[in-house]
């Protein structure tokens, strides 16, 4: 493998293999986002797998960019039974999400707290969760408000909400409790502020990720 140029700090989404002895990646880069790459004799590469910090050097134009060099930035990190269940959630919501070559600086260092954090064996990692969607659907440009309605009245006690992908949340008759949603919105965490942050966040992912199920999803069954 050629001597390393320019290097770039990526983690692996996803690998499939490619003809004989490659493999094509989807990586997660700080200054491109996902990016699509072909690893040749990359089967045989133990630095190619999710949940390590890599640096890259990549060449190469269009939709496929070619591994030139990579390196290891630190160790695997060691994630297992639920919370490698997780990392795959997070993996195959940024690939679903993400346009190849369509640069999100501010999602790798939440990537990788949320990533370090589930390897340090944290309890409540249906909320390490949330707080990452919510990351990924602002910088997405399709964030929204828990603390006022679209129309920019604050969210309040004893009145019920429901939500609009296109302008966020809405009074109704019926939905999601405001209480609940304003526990979420001040950080605290009890059953009712994480059921209905759960299915708020699905809810708000669906329209993104079309009528394919997640993968990762039916793990947690």
């Amino acid at each position: 493998m050629e001597q390393p140029g320019a290097l770039e700090a990526v983690w692996v989404l996803h690998a499939r293999p490619y003809r004989n002895s490659s493999v094509i990646l989807e990586l997660l880069g700080q200054r491109r986002g996902r990016m699509g790459v072909v690893a040749r004799g990359g089967r045989r590469n133990p630095l190619l797998q999710p949940f390590r910090p890599l640096l890259a050097n990549l060449g190469g134009r269009g939709e496929l960019l070619t591994l030139v060099h990579i390196e290891a930035q630190g160790p695997v990190l060691p994630l297992a039974g639920r919370a490698l269940y997780c990392g795959l959630y997070l993996n195959e919501l940024l690939v679903r999400l993400l346009h190849r070559h369509d640069p999100h600086p501010g999602l790798l260092t939440p990537y990788e707290a949320t990533l370090t954090t589930l390897a340090a064996g944290v309890r409540e990692q249906d909320v390490l969760l949330r707080h990452f969607e919510l990351t990924l659907l602002t910088e997405l440009g399709y964030g929204f408000s828990l603390t006022e309605t679209a129309d920019g009245e604050p969210l309040a006690v004893g009145q019920r909400y429901r939500f609009d992908p296109e302008q966020g949340l809405l009074p109704a008759t019926t939905g999601w409790p405001g209480e609940a949603l304003l526990a979420i919105a001040a950080g605290d965490w009890h059953d009712e502020a994480r059921r209905t942050a759960r299915d708020l966040l699905r809810a708000a992912l669906a329209p993104h990720l079309g009528n394919r199920p997640l993968v990762s999803r039916e793990l947690f069954r």
